[in-house]
């Protein structure tokens, strides 16, 4: 690819996504960006006066997803969380054995074109079904645009070195069940991968012994839900410097309770947002932000001291997803040398309509009505990825 030049009217640029002006990136063979030029926006945006008003956005990461139950969707509704994913025996997991590989197959490209769709320029996946599980994915992700990091599971110990090399780390679907001998593996294998390794843990009930030892053995880099965790538990993740992602609508799914989204914000602990399984969950990650702005309203509406501006949101599912799994370097902001992730919005659109409209009220405006309907374009390595006519 020569270089190629795009152009939008407006955009949220560098890491505290600043809305800028006619905005134009020159963007090399690469995929990166290689020059940005931008003016500072006008107090009021003129919207009425322009055809199009596309605003660029930073690609959307998804921190959490199990894609390859995608071909089930809804056999878990209204049904328990222990009785539809937990592992071996639940219903996903008794489907993933018993499913042919093209039906898997299927399900998949069908969530990588939703994830499109919907802005997703970038995804971590905790791949079930071993060694067997990452060559699923990865056989068939190589035919789309979409990048991910594949977090495997192992079911002895023996294949642990094979899943780190296989995979970009380790997904355990629990601490309790890692026994010394394995910690002991998986603390050899991850320093001379050098890969992540995370973890669901306090998704259903608060275990404090065992947030003590995934602190204790410093194995964990991520932990994935934290639903029931305290603001002591907090505390400790924050201190140890443990990235956190909340799956909030996935909790509500199956009726295990909201994050703790209030406290998280008071420690200032920069979280991101997964939509978790797909066999329960759409990927649209504009609902998670809604969703989980709606629990801190309901769950704060005594304490007038706790907010989130609209702009934070937005770095849940960009800025701090990227900090969160160590792609900062290359993704999550749209910044000179970074790969060219970037969706284009178009602000005429009528859901968007208001009298006034700023930069300060354009986060919310976009946080609060944005549809995926209203992404228009998806461009990843600065090739156009998805396009909505």
């Amino acid at each position: 690819m020569t270089k190629v030049k795009i152009e939008s009217r407006y955009g949220l640029i560098g890491d505290n996504l600043e809305l800028k002006e006619n905005v134009s990136l020159v963007i090399n063979e690469d995929g990166r960006i290689l020059t940005i030029r931008y003016d500072n926006p006008k107090s009021n945006i003129e919207l009425a006066s322009y055809r199009h008003n596309f605003l660029m956005i930073p690609g959307f990461i998804n921190s959490h997803t199990h894609i390859a139950d995608s071909f089930a969707k809804e056999i878990g509704f209204n049904k328990d969380l222990i009785e539809v994913v937990a592992p071996p025996n639940g219903i996903k997991h008794i489907l993933l054995r018993n499913t042919s590989r093209d039906v898997k197959i299927k399900g998949i490209e069908s969530a990588i074109l939703e994830m499109l769709s919907n802005g997703i320029t970038f995804f971590i996946d905790f791949r079930e079904r071993n060694i067997e599980g990452i060559q699923l994915l990865k056989d068939t992700v190589k035919n789309f645009p979409l990048n991910c990091l594949i977090l495997g599971r192992f079911t002895e110990a023996n294949e642990i070195e094979e899943i780190f090399k296989a995979g970009d780390g380790i997904g355990l679907s629990s601490y309790n069940t890692i026994s010394p001998y394995v910690k002991e593996m998986l603390k050899h294998f991850k320093d001379k991968f050098q890969k992540l390794i995370a973890c669901h843990d306090a998704e259903i009930k608060r275990d404090k012994g065992l947030l003590e030892q995934i602190i204790n053995d410093d194995l964990i880099d991520v932990i994935i839900h934290g639903t029931q965790y305290t603001k002591e538990d907090l505390a400790l993740i924050k201190k140890n410097q443990i990235s956190l992602v909340l799956c909030p609508r996935s909790n509500g799914y199956f009726g295990v309770g909201f994050p703790p989204i209030a406290d998280i914000l008071k420690l200032r602990i920069p979280i991101s947002l997964g939509t978790d399984n797909i066999m329960i969950n759409n990927t649209d990650l504009f609902e998670e932000l809604r969703y989980i702005y709606r629990i801190l309203r309901v769950s704060t509406r005594n304490d007038l001291d706790v907010k989130v501006d609209a702009k934070e949101l937005l770095k849940m599912v960009t800025i701090y997803a990227a900090k969160n799994f160590n792609l900062e370097k290359n993704r999550g902001s749209i910044i000179e040398g970074k790969v060219a992730d970037f969706l284009l919005i178009d602000l005429n659109d009528p859901n968007f309509y208001s009298f006034k409209v700023d930069s300060s009220n354009i986060f919310p405006l976009i946080v609060q009505r944005a549809k995926s309907e209203n992404i228009k374009r998806v461009y990843i390595k600065g090739r156009l990825a998805f396009e909505r006519n």
